[in-house]
This record gives structure tokens, C-alpha cells and sequence, in this order.
């Protein structure tokens, strides 16, 4: 551990034991942070050790002890956005030919492109609904009609399908035992 990492941590009050749970309650917080926005374990870990270096980095830059975690979930969320960036401006550069793209937006496909992918998991009837719904901007009514359903039973499935949703898009690290 290095000096200026140690003198952050260590009070004379804390224990070893103590020192190193916080430093591990920082990294589980870094990354139920960064796997909720990579969705991928081994990319989630990268986002983490580069969080680490710059955590290390800028650590003189900490004011406060007791804002440790929240700072450090500060960092990893930053650098897991900006990954994501990255990653995505290849991928589109590539599928496209493009030797820039720009990074405007970014943000919000990488999260279209998760709901639609959750949304491919769900039932054919509560997926092509949610699809009606959500990407064509469909009322209620034209969606019953259009599926011969009455108007309750597409409204029901309309709310099981966002709680389904909800439920697939939490952190599975978050929900309580």
C-alpha cells in the first residue's frame, strides 16, 4: 500500500482489519457502479482498475475521509462512461466507415441499445407491445386494436412489462437478500 494511500486510510483508532474492509467496501461499491453501466463483469473490472490508478493519482486531491466511497463511485462512474464512449465510437466508426464520431448522444444509445436488448428477453406479446408502445409511439387503444386485446389487458401487460423491466435493469448487486 503506498504512503499517501496508508495516511488517507489509517486512524489510530482502526485496526488493520478495519482499513482493509474499507478498501474493499470501496472497490464493491466501485464496481456494483461501473457494472451497472457496462453490464459486462470483465469490462466492469477494467473500469475498476482504471478508477484505482486514477484514485491513486489524484488522491491528495481527497478533502474529506469519510467522502472516500463517494468519491471513489464518482471516479469509476466517470471512467466507466467514458469507456463506454470509446467503445461505442469504435464500434459505429467501424460499422459505418467513419474516422470520427462524435460523442454527442452517446449516452443514450449505449442505454437504448440495454432496454432493447432487455426488452428482446421479455414474452413475444409483452415485447411487441412494450415495442408498439415505446418505439412506435402508440396510444393504448391503437396497440388493443391493433393487437385484437381489450384495453385493460394491454394496459396491464403495458405496466407488468415496465415492472419486468425495472426489475431486469436493477443492479442485481443492489437488491436486497
Amino acid at each position: 500500500m503506498s504512503l499517501m494511500w496508508t495516511s488517507l486510510i489509517h486512524t489510530d483508532s482502526e485496526t488493520r482489519d478495519e482499513q482493509e474492509a474499507l478498501l474493499l467496501d470501496v472497490y464493491k461499491q466501485m464496481f456494483i457502479v461501473t457494472y451497472s453501466i457496462m453490464r459486462n463483469k470483465s469490462e466492469a473490472m477494467d473500469a475498476v482498475q482504471e478508477s484505482w490508478v486514477k484514485i491513486l493519482r489524484k488522491l491528495d486531491t481527497l478533502r474529506e475521509r469519510d467522502k472516500l466511497i463517494q468519491w471513489a463511485k464518482v471516479i469509476a462512474t466517470n471512467t466507466a462512461y467514458n469507456m463506454l464512449k470509446r467503445k461505442v465510437a469504435v464500434s459505429l466508426s467501424e460499422e459505418n466507415g467513419l474516422s470520427l464520431v462524435s460523442s454527442e448522444g452517446v449516452e443514450e444509445r449505449v442505454i437504448r441499445n440495454i432496454i432493447f436488448e432487455e426488452i428482446g428477453k421479455l414474452d413475444d406479446k409483452t415485447r411487441h407491445i412494450l415495442t408498439y408502445k415505446f418505439v412506435y409511439d402508440m396510444k393504448d387503444k391503437e396497440i388493443a386494436d391493433k393487437m385484437e386485446l381489450p384495453l385493460g389487458t394491454v394496459k396491464a401487460r403495458i405496466h407488468r412489462g415496465k415492472e419486468q423491466l425495472r426489475a431486469m435493469l436493477t443492479d442485481p448487486y443492489l437488491k436486497p437478500e
